[in-house]
Protein backbone atom coordinates (compact mmCIF):
# COMPACT_ATOMS: atom_id res chain seq x y z
CA UNK A 1 0.00 0.00 0.00
CA UNK A 2 2.74 2.03 0.82
CA UNK A 3 4.58 2.08 -2.45
CA UNK A 4 0.99 2.50 -4.46
CA UNK A 5 0.44 5.85 -2.54
CA UNK A 6 4.28 7.09 -3.07
CA UNK A 7 3.00 6.73 -7.15
CA UNK A 8 -0.49 8.19 -6.85
CA UNK A 9 -0.73 10.65 -9.86
CA UNK A 10 -4.48 12.31 -8.80
CA UNK A 11 -4.43 15.98 -7.71
CA UNK A 12 -2.71 16.67 -4.58
CA UNK A 13 -6.29 17.30 -2.16
CA UNK A 14 -6.98 13.79 -3.70
CA UNK A 15 -3.76 12.16 -2.60
CA UNK A 16 -3.71 13.65 0.53
CA UNK A 17 -7.16 11.89 1.74
CA UNK A 18 -5.98 8.32 0.18
CA UNK A 19 -2.75 9.66 2.12
CA UNK A 20 -4.86 8.47 5.77
CA UNK A 21 -4.58 5.07 4.83
CA UNK A 22 -1.14 4.70 5.19
CA UNK A 23 -1.04 4.70 8.64
CA UNK A 24 -2.37 0.77 8.27
CA UNK A 25 1.14 -0.37 7.44
CA UNK A 26 2.55 1.55 10.54
CA UNK A 27 0.39 0.00 13.11
CA UNK A 28 1.04 -3.53 11.82
CA UNK A 29 4.97 -2.35 11.96
CA UNK A 30 3.90 -1.75 15.64
CA UNK A 31 1.63 -4.60 15.91
CA UNK A 32 -1.01 -2.07 17.56
CA UNK A 33 -3.71 -3.30 19.31
CA UNK A 34 -6.54 -1.13 20.21
CA UNK A 35 -8.61 1.70 18.90
CA UNK A 36 -7.96 4.29 16.16
CA UNK A 37 -10.42 6.96 15.74
CA UNK A 38 -10.62 9.29 12.80
CA UNK A 39 -13.05 12.30 13.56
CA UNK A 40 -14.21 15.06 11.90
CA UNK A 41 -15.20 18.92 12.60
CA UNK A 42 -19.16 18.05 11.78
CA UNK A 43 -18.76 16.01 15.17
CA UNK A 44 -18.97 12.37 12.99
CA UNK A 45 -16.54 9.97 14.54
CA UNK A 46 -15.06 6.64 12.92
CA UNK A 47 -13.23 4.00 14.83
CA UNK A 48 -11.81 1.23 13.80
CA UNK A 49 -10.48 -2.09 16.60
CA UNK A 50 -6.49 -3.78 16.00
CA UNK A 51 -5.73 -6.55 17.04
CA UNK A 52 -1.50 -7.41 16.43
CA UNK A 53 -1.66 -4.70 13.64
CA UNK A 54 -4.69 -6.44 12.20
CA UNK A 55 -8.14 -4.65 11.68
CA UNK A 56 -11.07 -6.65 12.78
CA UNK A 57 -13.72 -4.47 13.64
CA UNK A 58 -15.46 -0.94 13.06
CA UNK A 59 -18.03 1.49 13.76
CA UNK A 60 -19.18 4.84 13.96
CA UNK A 61 -19.67 7.60 11.54
CA UNK A 62 -22.85 9.15 9.91
CA UNK A 63 -25.18 5.97 10.28
CA UNK A 64 -23.60 3.33 12.25
CA UNK A 65 -26.98 1.89 12.55
CA UNK A 66 -27.96 1.60 9.32
CA UNK A 67 -24.52 0.12 8.24
CA UNK A 68 -24.66 -2.59 10.59
CA UNK A 69 -28.10 -3.55 9.63
CA UNK A 70 -28.14 -3.54 6.17
CA UNK A 71 -24.94 -5.72 6.08
CA UNK A 72 -26.58 -8.06 8.49
CA UNK A 73 -29.74 -8.32 7.09
CA UNK A 74 -28.13 -9.03 3.96
CA UNK A 75 -26.38 -11.96 5.56
CA UNK A 76 -28.69 -13.00 7.70
CA UNK A 77 -31.86 -12.79 5.93
CA UNK A 78 -34.08 -15.35 7.36
CA UNK A 79 -32.87 -14.14 11.01
CA UNK A 80 -35.11 -11.42 13.24
CA UNK A 81 -33.84 -8.20 13.29
CA UNK A 82 -36.48 -6.80 14.71
CA UNK A 83 -35.84 -3.45 17.23
CA UNK A 84 -36.78 -5.88 20.03
CA UNK A 85 -35.10 -8.78 19.47
CA UNK A 86 -32.20 -7.01 19.04
CA UNK A 87 -32.10 -5.22 22.35
CA UNK A 88 -33.23 -8.26 24.20
CA UNK A 89 -30.48 -9.96 22.57
CA UNK A 90 -27.49 -7.14 23.11
CA UNK A 91 -28.71 -7.49 27.15
CA UNK A 92 -27.71 -10.98 27.67
CA UNK A 93 -24.53 -10.32 25.44
CA UNK A 94 -21.54 -10.00 27.46
CA UNK A 95 -18.96 -7.88 26.78
CA UNK A 96 -15.91 -8.66 28.70
CA UNK A 97 -13.40 -6.76 26.64
CA UNK A 98 -12.51 -3.34 25.39
CA UNK A 99 -13.74 -4.36 21.92
CA UNK A 100 -16.97 -3.25 23.69
CA UNK A 101 -19.24 -2.14 20.56
CA UNK A 102 -23.06 -3.98 20.60
CA UNK A 103 -22.79 -4.55 17.16
CA UNK A 104 -19.98 -6.75 17.26
CA UNK A 105 -21.00 -8.32 20.57
CA UNK A 106 -24.30 -9.24 18.61
CA UNK A 107 -22.06 -11.40 15.31
CA UNK A 108 -19.92 -12.47 17.97
CA UNK A 109 -22.69 -14.10 19.81
CA UNK A 110 -24.35 -15.59 16.51
CA UNK A 111 -21.22 -16.89 15.78
CA UNK A 112 -20.66 -18.80 18.86
CA UNK A 113 -24.31 -20.13 18.53
CA UNK A 114 -23.84 -21.03 15.17
CA UNK A 115 -26.35 -18.73 13.19
CA UNK A 116 -23.37 -16.70 11.57
CA UNK A 117 -20.66 -18.57 9.68
CA UNK A 118 -17.12 -17.20 9.87
CA UNK A 119 -17.46 -16.30 6.59
CA UNK A 120 -20.05 -14.37 6.85
CA UNK A 121 -18.48 -12.29 9.81
CA UNK A 122 -15.62 -11.59 7.85
CA UNK A 123 -17.85 -10.49 4.93
CA UNK A 124 -19.97 -7.67 7.46
CA UNK A 125 -16.53 -6.89 9.23
CA UNK A 126 -15.00 -6.04 5.78
CA UNK A 127 -18.18 -4.31 4.23
CA UNK A 128 -18.19 -2.20 7.12
CA UNK A 129 -14.50 -1.37 7.46
CA UNK A 130 -14.57 -0.28 3.89
CA UNK A 131 -17.78 2.08 4.36
CA UNK A 132 -16.05 3.81 7.24
CA UNK A 133 -12.66 4.38 5.15
CA UNK A 134 -14.18 5.47 2.02
CA UNK A 135 -16.39 8.03 4.10
CA UNK A 136 -13.08 8.76 5.93
CA UNK A 137 -11.15 9.38 2.75
CA UNK A 138 -14.09 11.35 1.43
CA UNK A 139 -13.98 13.80 4.51
CA UNK A 140 -11.51 16.06 3.49
CA UNK A 141 -10.60 17.31 7.05
CA UNK A 142 -10.20 14.64 9.57
CA UNK A 143 -7.92 14.50 13.16
CA UNK A 144 -7.11 10.67 14.31
CA UNK A 145 -6.21 9.86 17.82
CA UNK A 146 -4.78 6.05 18.28
CA UNK A 147 -5.84 4.51 22.42
CA UNK A 148 -3.76 1.45 23.04
CA UNK A 149 -5.14 -1.73 24.62
CA UNK A 150 -3.83 -5.08 25.69
CA UNK A 151 -4.09 -7.33 22.70
CA UNK A 152 -7.20 -9.54 22.89
CA UNK A 153 -7.85 -13.35 23.36
CA UNK A 154 -7.61 -15.18 20.25
CA UNK A 155 -11.38 -16.35 21.24
CA UNK A 156 -12.45 -12.91 21.17
CA UNK A 157 -11.30 -12.41 17.32
CA UNK A 158 -13.01 -15.07 15.24
CA UNK A 159 -11.26 -13.23 11.80
CA UNK A 160 -9.02 -10.43 10.64
CA UNK A 161 -9.65 -8.29 7.74
CA UNK A 162 -7.22 -8.88 4.72
CA UNK A 163 -5.94 -5.15 4.12
CA UNK A 164 -4.01 -6.31 0.89
CA UNK A 165 -7.05 -6.38 -1.02
CA UNK A 166 -8.41 -4.04 1.64
CA UNK A 167 -7.23 -0.75 1.10
CA UNK A 168 -6.36 -0.93 -2.71
CA UNK A 169 -10.01 -1.07 -3.24
CA UNK A 170 -10.93 1.56 -1.08
CA UNK A 171 -8.18 3.62 -2.83
CA UNK A 172 -9.90 1.85 -6.33
CA UNK A 173 -13.75 2.84 -5.44
CA UNK A 174 -12.89 6.38 -4.23
CA UNK A 175 -10.84 7.12 -7.63
CA UNK A 176 -13.89 5.88 -9.41
CA UNK A 177 -16.01 7.76 -7.40
CA UNK A 178 -14.30 10.88 -8.58
CA UNK A 179 -14.15 9.94 -11.89
CA UNK A 180 -17.85 9.51 -11.78
CA UNK A 181 -18.05 12.86 -11.10
CA UNK A 182 -19.46 12.56 -7.68
CA UNK A 183 -17.20 13.70 -5.13
CA UNK A 184 -19.72 15.97 -4.06
CA UNK A 185 -22.08 13.33 -3.56
CA UNK A 186 -21.96 10.94 -0.19
CA UNK A 187 -23.28 7.75 -0.18
CA UNK A 188 -24.89 8.64 3.32
CA UNK A 189 -27.06 10.97 1.38
CA UNK A 190 -31.17 9.68 0.46
CA UNK A 191 -32.44 10.33 -3.06
CA UNK A 192 -36.20 11.62 -3.04
CA UNK A 193 -38.16 12.42 -6.20
CA UNK A 194 -38.44 16.16 -6.51
CA UNK A 195 -40.15 16.09 -10.23
CA UNK A 196 -41.47 13.06 -11.44
CA UNK A 197 -43.54 13.89 -14.54
CA UNK A 198 -39.59 13.76 -16.80
CA UNK A 199 -39.08 10.48 -15.06
CA UNK A 200 -42.10 9.32 -15.69
CA UNK A 201 -41.85 9.92 -19.49
CA UNK A 202 -38.57 7.65 -19.78
CA UNK A 203 -39.78 4.36 -17.84
CA UNK A 204 -42.21 2.02 -17.76
CA UNK A 205 -45.03 2.16 -15.46
CA UNK A 206 -43.85 -0.65 -12.89
CA UNK A 207 -40.54 1.02 -13.09
CA UNK A 208 -41.71 4.42 -11.92
CA UNK A 209 -44.11 2.98 -9.55
CA UNK A 210 -41.46 1.42 -8.13
CA UNK A 211 -38.90 4.42 -8.15
CA UNK A 212 -41.58 6.38 -6.39
CA UNK A 213 -41.55 4.06 -3.59
CA UNK A 214 -37.60 3.78 -3.36
CA UNK A 215 -36.59 7.34 -3.66
CA UNK A 216 -39.02 8.86 -0.79
CA UNK A 217 -35.68 10.08 0.98
CA UNK A 218 -36.00 7.52 3.81
CA UNK A 219 -33.30 5.15 2.49
CA UNK A 220 -29.29 5.95 1.91
CA UNK A 221 -27.92 5.65 -1.51
CA UNK A 222 -26.33 2.78 0.44
CA UNK A 223 -29.48 1.11 1.79
CA UNK A 224 -31.04 1.20 -1.44
CA UNK A 225 -27.87 -0.70 -3.27
CA UNK A 226 -27.93 -3.40 -0.80
CA UNK A 227 -31.95 -3.79 -1.40
CA UNK A 228 -31.51 -3.32 -4.86
CA UNK A 229 -28.28 -5.49 -5.09
CA UNK A 230 -26.18 -3.01 -7.09
CA UNK A 231 -23.19 -1.36 -6.97
CA UNK A 232 -23.61 2.30 -4.82
CA UNK A 233 -20.98 3.28 -7.59
CA UNK A 234 -23.12 2.23 -10.26
CA UNK A 235 -26.40 3.40 -8.49
CA UNK A 236 -25.19 6.94 -7.61
CA UNK A 237 -24.09 7.17 -11.62
CA UNK A 238 -27.25 5.97 -12.59
CA UNK A 239 -29.00 8.58 -10.24
CA UNK A 240 -26.83 11.50 -11.55
CA UNK A 241 -28.26 12.82 -14.29
CA UNK A 242 -31.94 12.89 -12.79
CA UNK A 243 -30.21 14.75 -9.78
CA UNK A 244 -28.17 17.23 -12.35
CA UNK A 245 -31.60 17.75 -14.30
CA UNK A 246 -33.42 18.74 -10.61
CA UNK A 247 -35.76 15.50 -10.82
CA UNK A 248 -34.09 13.67 -8.07
CA UNK A 249 -32.64 15.98 -4.72
CA UNK A 250 -30.30 14.34 -2.32
CA UNK A 251 -31.42 15.00 1.23
CA UNK A 252 -29.60 14.14 4.87
CA UNK A 253 -31.80 11.15 6.53
CA UNK A 254 -31.43 9.82 9.78
CA UNK A 255 -29.80 7.14 11.34
CA UNK A 256 -32.15 4.09 12.86
CA UNK A 257 -32.77 4.46 16.41
CA UNK A 258 -29.56 3.13 18.28
CA UNK A 259 -29.34 -0.03 20.14
CA UNK A 260 -27.39 -0.44 23.82
CA UNK A 261 -27.30 -1.09 27.39
CA UNK A 262 -28.81 2.67 28.87
CA UNK A 263 -29.39 3.78 25.07
CA UNK A 264 -33.30 3.39 24.63
CA UNK A 265 -35.12 3.95 21.40
CA UNK A 266 -36.40 6.47 23.23
CA UNK A 267 -35.76 9.20 26.44
CA UNK A 268 -37.13 8.79 30.13
CA UNK A 269 -40.40 10.32 29.85
CA UNK A 270 -42.71 11.38 32.88
CA UNK A 271 -45.28 8.99 30.68
CA UNK A 272 -44.62 7.17 27.24
CA UNK A 273 -44.90 9.14 24.29
CA UNK A 274 -47.88 8.27 22.33
CA UNK A 275 -48.13 7.78 18.58
CA UNK A 276 -51.58 7.22 16.25
CA UNK A 277 -52.02 5.46 13.31
CA UNK A 278 -55.30 6.38 11.31
CA UNK A 279 -55.34 3.87 8.42
CA UNK A 280 -58.60 2.28 7.42
CA UNK A 281 -56.76 -0.70 6.94
CA UNK A 282 -56.70 -3.01 10.13
CA UNK A 283 -53.77 -5.07 8.94
CA UNK A 284 -51.79 -1.12 8.46
CA UNK A 285 -52.50 -0.33 12.13
CA UNK A 286 -51.85 -4.00 13.59
CA UNK A 287 -48.57 -4.58 12.09
CA UNK A 288 -47.46 -0.68 13.24
CA UNK A 289 -48.91 -1.29 16.35
CA UNK A 290 -46.56 -4.14 16.84
CA UNK A 291 -43.44 -2.29 15.87
CA UNK A 292 -44.27 1.08 18.34
CA UNK A 293 -45.34 -1.26 21.13
CA UNK A 294 -42.19 -3.02 20.87
CA UNK A 295 -40.17 0.10 20.69
CA UNK A 296 -42.08 1.26 24.13
CA UNK A 297 -44.49 3.46 22.97
CA UNK A 298 -47.96 3.78 23.47
CA UNK A 299 -50.05 3.18 20.64
CA UNK A 300 -53.80 4.42 19.10
CA UNK A 301 -55.23 2.60 16.52
CA UNK A 302 -57.53 4.52 14.37
CA UNK A 303 -59.13 2.42 11.32
CA UNK A 304 -62.21 5.12 10.50
CA UNK A 305 -61.34 7.82 8.75
CA UNK A 306 -64.54 9.64 10.08
CA UNK A 307 -63.77 9.37 13.64
CA UNK A 308 -60.01 10.13 13.87
CA UNK A 309 -60.21 13.88 14.89
CA UNK A 310 -62.71 12.88 18.41
CA UNK A 311 -60.43 10.06 18.83
CA UNK A 312 -56.44 12.05 18.20
CA UNK A 313 -58.58 15.09 20.54
CA UNK A 314 -59.81 12.83 23.10
CA UNK A 315 -56.26 10.77 23.48
CA UNK A 316 -53.41 13.96 22.26
CA UNK A 317 -50.93 11.52 20.66
CA UNK A 318 -47.10 13.37 20.01
CA UNK A 319 -46.66 11.95 16.82
CA UNK A 320 -49.68 10.99 14.19
CA UNK A 321 -49.30 8.39 10.79
CA UNK A 322 -52.25 9.41 8.58
CA UNK A 323 -52.78 7.30 5.06
CA UNK A 324 -54.10 9.56 2.81
CA UNK A 325 -56.76 7.72 0.66
CA UNK A 326 -59.63 6.44 2.98
CA UNK A 327 -63.21 5.53 1.90
CA UNK A 328 -65.20 8.14 4.40
CA UNK A 329 -62.76 11.11 4.07
CA UNK A 330 -58.82 11.38 3.16
CA UNK A 331 -55.62 12.31 4.85
CA UNK A 332 -55.87 15.69 3.60
CA UNK A 333 -58.57 16.77 5.52
CA UNK A 334 -57.52 15.43 8.74
CA UNK A 335 -54.31 17.04 8.13
CA UNK A 336 -55.78 20.32 8.05
CA UNK A 337 -58.16 20.15 10.34
CA UNK A 338 -55.76 19.18 12.84
CA UNK A 339 -53.38 22.31 11.80
CA UNK A 340 -56.09 24.61 12.61
CA UNK A 341 -56.26 23.70 16.41
CA UNK A 342 -53.67 24.39 18.72
CA UNK A 343 -53.05 20.87 20.08
CA UNK A 344 -51.70 20.08 16.96
CA UNK A 345 -50.20 22.75 15.59
CA UNK A 346 -46.89 21.47 16.25
CA UNK A 347 -47.64 17.59 16.73
CA UNK A 348 -45.49 15.55 13.56
CA UNK A 349 -47.81 14.06 11.34
CA UNK A 350 -46.60 11.72 8.93
CA UNK A 351 -48.37 10.96 5.90
CA UNK A 352 -48.43 7.39 4.72
CA UNK A 353 -49.32 7.06 0.88
CA UNK A 354 -49.15 4.20 -1.48
CA UNK A 355 -49.72 6.40 -4.15
CA UNK A 356 -46.75 7.48 -6.94
CA UNK A 357 -47.04 11.50 -7.40
CA UNK A 358 -45.35 14.31 -6.19
CA UNK A 359 -48.50 15.81 -6.66
CA UNK A 360 -49.99 14.01 -3.12
CA UNK A 361 -46.81 15.06 -1.32
CA UNK A 362 -46.76 18.87 -1.82
CA UNK A 363 -50.44 19.11 -1.50
CA UNK A 364 -49.82 17.25 1.82
CA UNK A 365 -46.77 19.75 2.96
CA UNK A 366 -48.86 22.48 2.01
CA UNK A 367 -51.74 21.21 4.26
CA UNK A 368 -49.19 21.11 7.24
CA UNK A 369 -47.87 17.62 6.89
CA UNK A 370 -44.23 17.22 8.34
CA UNK A 371 -42.75 13.97 7.05
CA UNK A 372 -44.27 11.57 4.06
CA UNK A 373 -43.87 8.18 4.43
CA UNK A 374 -44.47 5.51 1.17
CA UNK A 375 -46.40 2.33 1.67
CA UNK A 376 -45.32 -0.35 2.79
CA UNK A 377 -43.49 0.46 5.45
CA UNK A 378 -40.14 -1.77 6.93
CA UNK A 379 -40.37 -1.52 10.70
CA UNK A 380 -36.93 -0.30 10.95
CA UNK A 381 -37.68 2.79 9.11
CA UNK A 382 -40.99 3.85 11.09
CA UNK A 383 -38.87 3.95 13.82
CA UNK A 384 -36.70 5.81 12.36
CA UNK A 385 -39.21 8.48 11.45
CA UNK A 386 -40.41 8.82 14.64
CA UNK A 387 -36.68 8.90 16.42
CA UNK A 388 -36.19 11.68 13.77
CA UNK A 389 -39.49 13.60 14.73
CA UNK A 390 -40.08 12.78 18.77
CA UNK A 391 -35.63 13.28 19.38
CA UNK A 392 -35.46 14.06 22.80
CA UNK A 393 -34.24 18.12 23.37
CA UNK A 394 -30.91 18.56 24.34
CA UNK A 395 -30.03 18.57 28.26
Amino acid sequence: MSGRSAQYSKPIANYLRVKKLQIFPVLKRLDFSGKLTWSAPAGHQWTLFFNRGQVIYGHGGVHPMRQWYRQAQTRLPEADLSYQTLQKSLVTSPTASWLDGWDYHLLHNWLSQGHLSQQALQDISTSIVADILFDVVQTGETQYQLARQPALDPSHVPIAIDETTLLPSVTDRWEAWLEGGLEAYSPNLAPVIQHPEPIRAQVSPGVYASLMQLLDGQRSLRDLAVKLGQDVLNLTQALRPYIQAGWLDLVEVADFPALGKGDPPIAAHQRPLKIACVDDSPMVCKAMGQVIRAAGYDFLSITEGAKAIPALLAQKPDLVFLDLVMPDTNGYEICSSLRKMSRFKDVPIVILSGNDGLVDQVRARLLGATDFLSKPMEPIVILSVIRKHLAPAPT
